[in-house]
């Protein structure tokens, strides 16, 4: 699961496989957010039940990368699991990971104390879905080429977990896939990293760097394969991204005018990989869908607002969209390079 990703780097630029010119090589990019990570898998299910034609979701793209919740559902697209399943998972396990506050004060302070101290949430709760969901698969058993960024502590380090869709991608294949998903899902204040006792090191979330992961899949599309920017196509799902905003005499004040930054940062690093992905393609050929206005206030932990308007939030947006959305499941893709044998 872990190596050095800095030291192992290339010296040389990566050889690019072939790709057929006339070809189209698709992307599905799905952005981190918590349990609002329903809305993507309602825009999802919708998807397969319209367009689907009885086939397995990731056979009409061609990679699909996702950070946090959205690294959990590209997993289990990954696997063939159907978007029905996924969206149980928001649906029951999520009321598990994400439970509501205590109704009494007592049990509301005690909360909060724990959150000043430690995690706000039981990282048991999710790893014990993970373990249900996705049993003994591997990374490279997913019939899709899948890129899942995370971060590492304590020596400060990105990583994005690959398929072995390339002959220089030979380790994370071997990686079991509920641990990938719990390496980029882990958010901090919310979720205990995950440790890697081997190394000493910690995987948390890779929302920290990456929330948006667009521009992380487009760089692998176009370092792995010999890809001209006109034939590639993306369709991008975020889950809301609600600006930080500070009155102007807080900006210049100190830690405690500044203390929710972390917000700042993932709100300029989102809303910066879609300007750059469509500065890069043109606007035509990466179409992104995402809550906005009030939607986009809902908390990463809010299960019950998520579940009471995000749903109804999809389907409207799924509806509006529709013809836009259709020519991503013109077709399906042909499958996918194995350079290395998982298991």
């Amino acid at each position: 699961m872990f190596t050095d990703r800095r030291g192992n780097s290339l010296a040389t630029q990566r050889v690019r496989q072939p790709w057929p010119k006339e070809k189209i090589f698709k992307i599905l990019s799905l952005d981190g957010g918590g349990i609002k990570g329903i809305y993507t898998a309602e825009i999802l299910r919708r998807c397969e039940e319209s367009f689907g034609k009885g086939e397995s979701f990731a056979r009409y793209f061609d990679m699909i990368s996702g950070t946090s919740t959205g690294g959990i559902i590209s997993l289990g697209l990954g696997l063939g699991i159907p978007t029905t399943d996924i969206t149980a998972f928001y649906r029951d396990d999520g009321r598990r990971i994400f439970p509501p506050l205590p109704v009494r004060l007592p049990g509301r302070a005690r909360r909060f104390w724990n959150w000043l101290h430690g995690p706000k949430l039981m990282h048991e709760e999710l790893e014990t879905a993970l373990k249900s969901r996705f049993g003994g698969h591997l990374l490279g058993h997913s019939m899709t080429r899948l890129v899942i960024p995370a971060f590492m502590m304590p020596k400060t380090e990105i990583a994005v977990f690959k398929t072995d869709h390339h002959e220089d991608f030979r380790n994370d294949h071997l990686t079991p896939m509920w641990k990938v998903a719990r390496a980029t899902s882990a958010a901090p204040t919310y979720l205990k990293g995950l440790e890697h006792e081997e190394s000493g090191r910690i995987f948390i979330d890779g929302g920290v760097w990456a929330n948006n992961p667009v521009m992380v899949a487009l760089v692998d599309a176009l370092s792995a394969y010999d890809l001209a920017f006109n034939q590639i196509e993306i369709f991008s799902i975020g889950t809301g991204n609600s600006p930080f905003e500070l009155r102007k005499p807080d900006v210049f004040r100190g830690l405690v005018a500044w203390r929710e930054a972390i917000k700042a940062a993932m709100f300029l690093t989102t809303d910066n990989a879609t300007a750059q992905a469509k500065l890069l393609l043109g606007p035509d050929q990466c179409f992104r869908l995402e809550p906005s206005g009030e939607y986009a206030s809902i908390e990463m932990d809010d299960y019950d607002r998520a579940f009471a308007l995000l749903p109804d939030l999809a389907a409207r947006d799924f509806d509006k969209n529709r013809e836009i959305i259709a020519r991503f499941f013109a077709d399906t893709v042909s499958p996918r390079e194995r350079h290395h044998a998982a298991g």
